[in-house]
């Protein structure tokens, strides 16, 4: 400790930090000196009192010999605490893999005695190489994202790529509406001066007149009075009669005034009815996410077309492996209905899906349920059958619905028809309806779209109101519980007369 002290600071106890040297030959540490003369306002030394003109200067003999003893001081803490056995006094040279801890010769023979024991270095080097391998694949990860080509990067750029054409799109879409409600404006404000104008003129015709009638009896009054006496008194009870005839206009109807209500009235309704007819309703909205990278998507979502090259840059987080394009929502309670456009193409598939499995290829039988033709040929996905059509549909209707023909309402069954005689293709019943449905389309030809038809109302919905009970939907879960309760009872109630 005498050797601590000769190296410890007057003013802050502790081993010198940067020490440096007074005109006195006192040291201290630099931090401390100039704390000491800044609180003080003089220069002297905390030790002797005496000033200090000249600049402190470093002590380096003394600052190797702080760090000397220091490092010394860490080495005999380590050894004493880390290196040697605290209950033995033994070094520490094994490792007991039952206890999981480093012990010594002596731990071996009596606490350890019959535990695995391994020399320490060598479970060093067994978990030093363990290490390594459990690191290798994060130091390829943190490579790969160093080298720039790593999937989030990628993702990051096709989200920003995303946000910049969908950004485009809606300045497109509010643009036409901007223009739509511009020009409606115009037309509604040309209508009103075309009224004004009517009305106004014909106020002033009527003015016109009224004023030319009264003078001219003025006028006839007049050149009668300047006629002789004879005259004057002949023709006396015709121009009195005139003048009495001379009685003032009725005043005018309301229908002389602007016909304010049919201006005003229901205005943003009549336009918002009128701005239907650009504004087209789909009942099913694709989502680009779900569709490979050779199809390209109209800018409302409600077209595809299989292109014979790749549209843009890659999705590179690809949520289907098939070649379906999904509907954006999912449909359950209730009945769906909505037309999709196949036109002449004579390779499409068309139906729904459960769309619960990401990144995996769906099971036919299990996982979706739809119309295909090849040719001239026809196939439900579901089944073996193949049929043929006498004249070949340009419009399919599909419908999902409560499959009525089972007693569980479980099901549902889709039906497909030709929208243009309604004429019944088939359905497929026995569909879930625990899970939504997701509409999905699969071009199949080239050139060829297929084309989400507007619907004639807003509801995709038919028949909201026929929506099953709450028991109509989980009928056999609830008998299932029910039957479990009263077993449970009937266990309970025997038991208590055995303990009776």
């Amino acid at each position: 400790m005498a050797l601590e002290d000769d190296l410890s600071c007057p003013v802050c106890t502790e081993v010198f930090t940067d020490p440096v040297l007074l005109s006195c030959s006192h040291s201290f540490c630099r931090q401390c000196i100039n704390n000491h003369w800044t609180s003080s306002g003089s220069r002297n030394c905390p030790v002797c009192r005496q000033v200090s003109p000249q600049k402190p200067v470093s002590n380096l003999g003394l600052r190797n010999a702080c760090e000397t003893f220091l490092k010394e001081k860490r080495t005999e803490r380590k050894r004493d605490g880390g290196l040697e056995c605290l209950l033995h006094g033994e070094k520490l040279q094994l490792f007991c893999q039952t206890d999981d801890l480093v012990i010594c010769s002596d731990c071996k023979k009596h606490e350890h005695r019959g535990h695995k024991i391994q020399p320490l270095q060598e479970i060093i080097r067994q978990r030093k190489g363990k290490l390594k391998a459990a690191l290798r694949p994060t130091e390829r990860t943190l490579l790969t994202l160093q080298n720039n080509t790593a999937v989030d990067d990628k993702i990051s750029k096709y989200i920003q790529n995303q946000a910049q054409q969908t950004d485009r799109r809606i300045r497109e879409e509010f643009k036409k509406l901007h223009q739509f409600l511009k020009e409606e404006e115009e037309s509604r404000i040309a209508d009103l001066n075309k009224e004004e104008k009517e009305k106004k003129g014909k106020m002033e015709r009527r003015m016109k007149g009224r004023i030319r009638s009264l003078s001219d009896a003025v006028r006839e009054v007049e050149n009668a009075m300047k006629d002789d006496d004879i005259t004057f008194l002949q023709n006396y009870n015709s121009i009195m009669k005139r003048i009495e005839n001379t009685l003032p206009d009725p005043e005018p109807s309301s229908e002389a005034l602007i016909d304010v209500p049919k201006h005003l009235g229901n205005l943003k309704y009549n336009v918002w009815e009128k701005m239907k007819g650009i504004c087209p309703f789909y009942p099913v909205i694709l989502n680009p996410n779900t569709a490979p990278p050779d199809v390209h998507f109209s800018d409302d979502l409600s077209t595809v077309t299989l292109c014979s090259y790749q549209q843009g840059d890659p999705n590179p987080l690809p949520l289907y492996k098939n070649r379906m394009v999904l509907g954006s929502v999912g449909y359950g309670d209730g009945i769906y209905t909505w037309e999709i456009k196949v036109g002449k193409s004579r390779h499409w598939s068309l139906g729904v899906c459960l769309g619960l499995m990401e990144k995996c290829i769906m099971h036919p039988k299990i996982d979706f349920w739809g119309l295909r033709r090849d040719g001239d040929i026809y196939n439900f996905l579901n089944t073996p059958l193949k049929f043929m059509m006498k004249t070949n549909p340009e419009v399919v209707r599909m419908k999902i619905e409560d499959d009525s023909d089972l007693k569980c309402k479980c099901f549902r069954k889709v039906t497909f028809f030709d929208a243009s005689t309604n004429t019944l293709f088939g359905s497929i019943s026995g569909v879930p309806s625990v899970w939504e449905l997701f509409p999905f389309v699969i071009p199949e030809e080239h050139s060829s779209n297929l084309c989400i038809l507007p619907a004639n109302n807003d509801p995709t919905v038919e028949l909201a109101g026929q929506k099953l009970s709450f028991f109509g939907r989980h009928n056999v879960l609830i008998i299932i519980c029910v039957c479990f309760v009263v077993a449970m009872l009937m266990i309970l109630s025997w038991m208590i007369e055995i303990l009776d």
